[in-house]
């Protein structure tokens, strides 16, 4: 369970889980129900993580959110992004939980997808880094084919995307295939204390990882690691729903329910612990970093 917690800690994987875990009772809207809402939250978030720590997220996901929004629901992980995106397109769900690079796409894909709220970070930004020793030659990712590479467990899919297209731009589709041996430290602080010790010729991590290693072994960074390559922003994760599947009213409760939660001194500690700061509005940038990303990242190179 100790590298359970670690690896949640400095990722969004546990969004709902920590939402569970983060707001108190308060008043809410009251809307009546013929059903519950039924919410696909993609499973990429899930990415290594054991099923007993998805059972609770969902198990936990029906008490907060009739707590918090005076709503009934219940969560659906078991779904990749298109399967939610399809089911979301027919109604067959109520709201869609994606990682800001899946809305991109799956909003090209159905128009009337709409974003409703994001769940932020007090670093504001969602990139991925790839880390090499500070006397490493490399000068990109192409210089470190055939090299060992360490990609700890729980990596963010912003992460493996970013990789992916580094390794595609070096003439390799297959990550794979492109390093010399792939290895799986158990949370990022060990993968880059596996570069920093040389067991690893580099490693990728994301804003908060390599912010919260700073904070603990900021010396050891200084001394011994450099940033080799770092994305662009990617969007921040995003709450979905199709225009015009919803009543107002029900929109109102689950969004007002969610913003809430900034509002109190225990919520914004036990969020923080998990790594969201709040959930928020849609920033008004978010059109643009959406087509920013599926200019990068085009769904039909990495959707196959």
């Amino acid at each position: 369970m100790n590298r359970i917690k670690a690896t949640a800690l400095v990722g969004l994987t546990t969004l709902v889980t920590g939402l569970a875990l983060a707001i108190p009772d308060m008043a809410v809207i009251a809307v009546q129900q013929d059903k519950p809402l039924k919410i696909g939250m993609a499973k990429s978030f899930f990415i290594e993580q054991p099923k007993a720590f998805v059972a609770i997220a969902e198990g936990e996901f029906k008490e907060v959110m009739k707590k918090t929004t005076g709503l009934n629901g219940e969560l659906i992980t078991k779904l990749g992004a298109p399967q939610v995106a399809e089911k979301l397109e027919n109604k067959q769900l109520d709201f869609g939980i994606f990682f800001g690079h899946e809305f991109a796409w799956m909003q090209k894909k159905y128009p009337d997808f709409r974003p409703l709220l994001i769940a932020a970070n007090k670093e504001r930004s969602e990139r991925a880094f790839i880390i090499v020793q500070q006397k490493s030659d490399a000068k990109s990712v192409a210089d470190l084919s055939g090299k060992k590479m360490d990609i700890p467990l729980g990596t963010k899919e912003p992460s493996r995307l970013y990789l992916k297209k580094l390794t595609e731009d070096a003439g390799q589709k297959d990550p794979m295939a492109f390093f010399g041996a792939i290895v799986k430290s158990d949370n990022p602080s060990d993968g880059l204390d596996n570069v920093a010790r040389g067991n690893a010729q580099a490693v990728v991590v994301d804003t908060t990882q390599l912010e919260f290693y700073k904070e603990i072994k900021g010396p050891v960074f200084a001394k011994n690691l450099r940033i080799l390559q770092k994305s662009d922003d990617f969007p921040p994760p995003v709450i979905a729903y199709k225009n015009g599947s919803l009543d107002e009213k029900t929109l109102s409760a689950f969004r007002e329910g969610l913003l809430k939660a900034k509002m109190n001194a225990e919520s914004r500690e036990m969020m923080k612990s998990w790594n969201i700061d709040a959930f928020e509005p849609i920033p008004t940038n978010y059109s643009k970093n959406l087509a920013e990303t599926l200019k990068a990242y085009p769904i039909s190179t990495f959707l196959q």
